[in-house]
Formats: structure tokens, C-alpha cells, sequence
């Protein structure tokens, strides 16, 4: 490899973590980090947990693995990578009732909407929250509230 195109690969690596770093938080984003009203609290049962466990395919263990080589240019030796892991959750997994979620439903300050969100977090009806709300990919979750979040 040339030293000119090192320095291309290099810029464009520079960029592209720029790019990454300048993405703005979900929390952050005004069109969908919205001050809310907790307005029902629903705990599932032993009952139902139970029985939102039992329905859960699998034991929610995934496992992947992974070998890749390369060679490099005039028949020299590139590398080699061998890798395995498991994770026992997934990190962007909405809340699950078999694991202790609870429902809560919130009106958004201002709006007649309501949005149910399962989250581990502990509120109780009357509760000021922020909440995702209304994003096409990401499902609803409460955020930290802000040192200015006042719901009244």
C-alpha cells in the first residue's frame, strides 16, 4: 500500500469518526424526547411473568463466532482473526415482562397522546418523566430528567 493511499484511508477513518461522534443523542433530539405525565402504573403478576417467560423462544442466550483471513499484496502473509462470544441480553432489547418490567402509560405535556413504555425504572402515577416518544425505529423508554424538566 502507498503511503498516499495510507493517508486517504486514514482521512477518511478521521471523518467518519467525526461523523459518529457528532450524531446527536437520542435524549437530546426534540423531536422525540418529549416531558410527559405518568398516568397509570401496571406491575404484571407472578402469574404473568411466569407466563411471559414460558413464551419466550429460546433461552435468550445468543452465540456467534466468526474466523476471517487475509493476505496481503506479493503473496505476504496479511493477518488472521479467530473470534467467538455469547451475550446473555441484548443490549437495545426493549424491557420484557419476564424479567421484571413494568407498564406505564404517559400523556405527553400538551397533547392528549398517551404511550405505553415498559421500562425496570420505578415511578409512580403523577410523575413528571421524558420520555422517547414517536421515533420510527427506537421503542419508547424514559430518560433522565434534565436539571430545567418541569412538568407544571
Amino acid at each position: 500500500m502507498t503511503a498516499g493511499m495510507k493517508s486517504g484511508i486514514a482521512a477518511l477513518a478521521l471523518v467518519l469518526l467525526g461523523a459518529c461522534q457528532s450524531t446527536a443523542r437520542l435524549e437530546d433530539d426534540v423531536r422525540y424526547s418529549k416531558l410527559a405525565t405518568v398516568v397509570d402504573k401496571h406491575e404484571f403478576s407472578e402469574t404473568e411473568r411466569q407466563q411471559a417467560a414460558a413464551s419466550r423462544p429460546g433461552s435468550g442466550i445468543s452465540v456467534g463466532g466468526g474466523f476471517g483471513v487475509g493476505v496481503g499484496s506479493h503473496g505476504r502473509f496479511g493477518g488472521m482473526m479467530i473470534g467467538m462470544g455469547s451475550q446473555d441480553t441484548i443490549a437495545d432489547e426493549p424491557p420484557q415482562v419476564a424479567k421484571g418490567a413494568v407498564r406505564y402509560t404517559v400523556q405527553l405535556l400538551g397533547s392528549e397522546e398517551r404511550i405505553e413504555v415498559m421500562s425496570y425504572a420505578q415511578h409512580e402515577v403523577g410523575d413528571c418523566v421524558r420520555v422517547l416518544a414517536g421515533h420510527p425505529t427506537e421503542y419508547p423508554r424514559f430518560f433522565e430528567l434534565k436539571a430545567d424538566d418541569f412538568c407544571n
